[in-house]
């Protein structure tokens, strides 16, 4: 009862937040790929966990937003901990932006079957942007970008999560040691704070369970809100709804297409200024699973659909 009241809390404290748009990357199947953003959740299993999410936005626009994102992690018994490695590529117009970063993460137990983890990635993010291509209003500006420029950084992140056969609590920050998105330039990206809850409600029809997720992402000058639903049906087959605030809803439906390999698709309809002039968003995810490295079987401690 204590956990699904602090979720309770967790939904009403969200619901306050006032929201703007987001500059990191969006995705809507996030609920699957938390380790996108956060490099403590890495399921505690004898297995390699590996996905791939495609996201065309805004179809019907030039330029449009296109993301790609790949994630693979494991725990390994012999360092006590996760590692992994996700690689983010996101392309808007005539700017380019890649991160490739890896990580360790690292389990504490707190319970029978809960953990709290703490995780820290470390990589590379670069940015490039196409200045042959633009437009200014003022010619001549010395500040402006005129021929296809790059800068290469270094970026962190950091992320704890808890987790018990229900309930999964989770809070990140990304590009650790940059600016607020106030200060932010084309070669220091801002700063970004992620806290997410789900909790899964088992059995609530026959075969069916159903597990709410919030996900609250800000720079604290720019905020985002999502809130999803999901329905699982005898753990083989999923649809559920999203709605970013201010922004769109999206639709999802998935399938465990053999034990080691599952398939996702997202459909965004936004309802913001972009609403009436694009075709919607398209997203793709594929999930796949194999034995690991441990000598012996792991009990997992975070199941997570699709394993």
């Amino acid at each position: 009862m204590k956990k699904l009241l602090l979720f309770i809390v967790l939904l009403l404290f969200l619901g306050y937040v006032p929201v703007k748009a987001q500059t990191d990357v969006h995705f809507s199947q996030y609920m699957f790929n938390e380790v996108t953003f956060n490099p403590a959740s890495v399921e505690i299993s004898n297995t390699i966990n590996a996905s791939m999410v495609a996201r065309q936005q805004w179809v019907g626009f030039d330029d449009a937003p296109s993301t790609q994102i790949l994630n693979a992690s494991t725990y390994i018994q012999d360092i006590y901990g996760g590692v992994g490695i996700n690689i983010v590529n996101d392309k808007a117009g005539y700017e380019n932006f890649l991160i490739a970063r890896a990580f360790y993460a690292y389990p504490i137990q707190t319970g029978v079957l809960s953990t709290v983890t703490l995780g820290l990635g470390a990589g590379i993010i670069n940015r490039t942007l196409d200045g042959s291509n633009l437009e200014y209003a003022v010619g001549h500006d010395p500040l402006a970008f005129y021929h296809k420029e790059s800068f290469l950084k270094p970026d962190f992140n950091f992320g704890a999560e808890y987790v018990d056969p229900n309930l999964t609590v989770g809070f990140a920050i990304t590009h650790l040691h940059y600016k607020s998105s106030r200060e932010a330039t084309i070669e220091y990206p801002p700063m970004h704070y992620y806290l997410y809850g789900k909790y899964r409600f088992i059995d609530v029809f026959d075969r069916v369970d159903i597990e709410p997720f919030l996900l609250f992402k800000s720079s604290w000058y720019i905020t985002q809100f999502d809130i999803n639903v999901i329905g699982y049906y005898d753990d083989m087959l999923w649809t559920g709804f999203s709605y970013r605030l201010g922004d769109a809803i999206s639709a999802m439906v998935g399938y465990q297409i053999t034990h080691y390999l599952s398939a996702g698709y997202a459909y965004d309809y936004a309802i913001g200024t972009s609403r009436g002039y694009s075709g919607g968003t398209h997203e793709i995810m594929i999930q796949t699973t194999f034995e690991g490295f441990n000598r012996t079987r792991v009990t997992p401690q975070t199941p997570r659909i699709f394993n």
